[in-house]
């Protein structure tokens, strides 16, 4: 397919919403959100009960 004539444009109208569920315990008084360039970084702590309950695996390698 040439695209020398090709154009692409994306526009969004409205109102986005979208809910992850999450494998562990969330400290939601330290929840950060920051939009920039584009781009949306969100933090999400673990609880100190969440921390306590990881369980570390080794690997070993050959």
């Amino acid at each position: 397919m040439s695209r020398k004539n090709y154009d692409r444009m994306e526009r969004s109208y409205g109102l986005l919403s979208l809910n992850i569920p999450l494998p562990t315990e969330i400290d939601t008084d330290k929840v950060k959100a920051q939009f920039k360039k584009g781009v949306l970084t969100v933090t999400l702590p673990k609880t100190a009960q969440a921390i306590n309950e990881t369980k570390k695996i080794p690997v070993k390698a050959e």
